[in-house]
């Protein structure tokens, strides 16, 4: 038998408030098709809509619906506003609004073949529920008093700031299925140092927080707007955007599991996922473990258990979270130790300008807490040639080293300056030229000017300079083409050149600006923006308007449970016989006579029954106001 007509009955008792969480909550494949209460109770009894609804479920909400009444009210109407219990039809003289709840066949049979198919008995179900642990409430729930988590989530913090640095100067790419690809994975991990599975957690943490973006029309990863202020704060501020997005990343079922056993274990919630919620996917199972890891990498958990600060985020008490933050995590380092070897040792986090430019002038050796960088040509090289110049290179060593500069560092700025600094190309805004190149030596000009693999650059001197004069720093040459052409041409011919950019408004080269540049490049290129995140739990705050077809859904279902008031439960059972094209026997009384028809119901409309008699060949058009019973013929 059909649990439609129940089903539609309860959806008819629903208020717009709760008809609104209904449809919220459960999937409508078809919603534009969905006109009435028996449409909307037609779409939530597909067999995969159920299939879905009941995968969320705990074991002791599966044991409600296969029994109900061992089960209390208050569960049995929770299920009832999930729409896996209807309402029995009412008499016509009943003036209830609600009926007792009652099973619905399709939802009971969908969830007999879930449990055969996970090989669990369902007389089992309450034996596992009885068999869960209730919360200690007497226990400590200050799991690790020493504080020793903050040590790994600094090591977190530091290890997400390089990778956005390397992900500003290279973006990523993305395979076809929007998921980071291994290659992408691989060069940060040697970029950066860190390990493989370290960086796809860094990753992970970034992208809960919305701090990388994607283009998949380009297939790129990217820093998020939004990471240009996360790389200018403290450490402290750091680490609490990556916390409490990942904390908001938790899902429902993992959450109930942990309120419900020790609300300080988090391992053995994930480990006890299965056991609460039987029929969820294994995906979700292997989510949750993963989860747990990612808690551990940011120093949310240690051996599993929360952190007091992970405690206070989990309750909402923010302000109390960042006060233990602030109190615990070390300030700002005054400066490194620079080492004869060129090894750079970090022994605490920088101020956020101070550890941009050490990192645009040194390449990561180990990302920690204490840090190690190196300092080589190469990488000096590149900072200079993102805009430092040699003695504004030499200053920030001289400013940060608690050792001062050693003589191989000395000899590498001093070197490298002399190199490097005898060709600066720079931007040009004028007629004769959209670049300029400066030549500090009158011999370097003349050959640039005459080397047949420049010749495409159509150098030429600048206005009021010829052969033997300059402009007070150096010959003054100008080409047609874009810097980036200049710059690419010249190192192709093996002269090597400095460009002097334009500085970034929001610091030096090398700071935050420069991922923020490669965020809103890359979110020029995105097709879409990114939703925000976070599903709103029990007693959240409400979610965001429903979409307009859903909306609309609601509006015509709920005109339509009130368009015949007092005659609904008729009224439900000839529509669900117009769509299931079957015949009834429609009772009728008018004038104190009483007669009952077998008829073919063609349409519903005006507080009329048009139908097919199809005994008497003709059609009979009723006043739904005189029908005393509707049913199967």
């Amino acid at each position: 038998m059909s649990g439609i007509l129940a089903l539609a009955s309860a959806v008819a008792g629903m208020d717009r408030a709760e008809l609104e969480r209904l449809v919220r909550r459960r999937r409508v494949q078809s919603p534009a098709a969905v006109l009435d209460p028996i449409g909307l109770a037609t779409e939530l009894l597909r067999p995969e809509s159920v299939a879905r609804t009941l995968s969320a479920l705990e074991r002791s909400s599966l044991a409600a619906l296969l029994d109900a009444d061992r089960a209390a009210p208050a569960q049995v109407d929770e299920l009832a506003a999930l729409g896996l219990f209807g309402v029995a039809e009412r008499a016509a003289h009943e003036g209830s609004q609600r009926g007792m709840p009652v099973p619905l066949p399709e939802v009971e049979g969908v969830l007999r073949d879930a449990l055969e198919a996970a090989g669990i008995d369902p007389a089992e179900l309450h034996d596992g529920e009885a068999a869960d642990s209730p919360p200690d409430l007497d226990a400590p729930l200050v799991s690790d008093p020493e504080g020793s988590w903050y040590a790994t989530g600094l090591t977190a913090v530091a290890q997400a700031a390089e990778c956005l640095r390397v992900l500003g100067e290279r973006p990523g790419r993305l395979n076809r299925n929007g998921t980071v690809a291994v290659a992408t994975v691989r060069a940060l991990s040697e970029a950066t140092r860190i390990d493989g599975d370290q960086t796809v957690r860094t990753l992970t943490a970034l992208d809960r927080a919305a701090l990388t973006s994607t283009a998949l029309s380009d297939a790129a990863l990217f820093p998020a707007a939004g990471s240009a202020a996360w790389l200018l704060s403290a450490s402290a501020s750091r680490w609490l955007a990556l916390a409490e997005a990942a904390l908001g990343s938790m899902s429902g079922e993992l959450r109930a599991t942990l309120r419900h056993g020790d609300p300080s274990d988090l391992a053995a919630a994930a480990a006890a996922l299965p056991q609460r919620f039987p029929l969820l996917p294994e995906t979700e199972f292997a989510a949750a473990r993963s989860f747990a890891a990612d808690a551990e990498h940011l120093g949310l958990t240690v051996q599993g258990r929360l952190s007091e600060v992970a405690r206070l985020l989990l309750a909402g008490e923010r302000e109390a979270a960042e006060a233990l933050v602030q109190g615990i995590f070390p300030a700002a380092s005054p400066g490194v130790y620079v080492q004869p070897d060129l090894s750079v040792v970090v022994p605490g986090p920088l101020s956020p300008d101070d550890e941009a430019v050490l990192a645009s002038l040194t390449a990561p050796e180990h990302v920690g807490v204490a840090s190690t960088r190196r300092i080589t040509e190469a990488s000096v090289s590149a900072g200079l040639e993102r805009g430092l110049t040699a003695p504004e290179a030499r200053a920030v060593f001289e400013r940060l080293s608690l050792t001062g500069i050693p003589q191989p560092l000395d000899y590498l700025l001093s070197s490298l300056a002399e190199r490097l600094g005898s060709i600066v190309v720079d931007e040009h805004h004028g007629d004769d030229g959209r670049t300029s190149i400066t030549v500090t030596r009158p011999d370097l000009a003349e050959t640039l000017l005459v080397d047949r693999a420049l010749q495409h650059l159509q150098l030429h001197r600048a206005p009021g300079t010829g052969p033997g004069t300059g402009t007070g720093t150096g010959t003054a040459l100008l080409s047609k083409l874009r810097i980036d052409h200049v710059l690419a041409a010249l190192a192709d011919a093996r002269y090597p050149a400095t460009a002097r950019r334009t500085a970034h408004p929001d610091g030096d080269p090398g700071s935050a600006a420069a991922v923020d540049a490669a965020s809103a490049a890359g979110a020029s290129m995105a097709s879409t923006t990114r939703a925000e995140a976070g599903s709103a739990g029990p007693g959240a705050a409400p979610g965001p308007p429903l979409p307009d077809v859903l909306a609309a859904l609601v509006d015509r279902v709920f005109a339509a449970a009130r368009s015949e008031p007092g005659s609904g439960d008729f009224t439900r059972r000839l529509e669900l016989a117009i769509r299931d094209r079957s015949t009834v026997r429609v009772t009728a009384e008018a004038r104190g006579e009483s007669r009952t028809f077998t008829l073919l119901p063609v349409s519903v409309n005006a507080g009329r029954l048009r139908a097919s008699d199809q005994a008497a060949g003709v059609e009979r058009t009723l006043p739904i106001s005189t029908i005393t019973a509707v049913d199967p013929a």
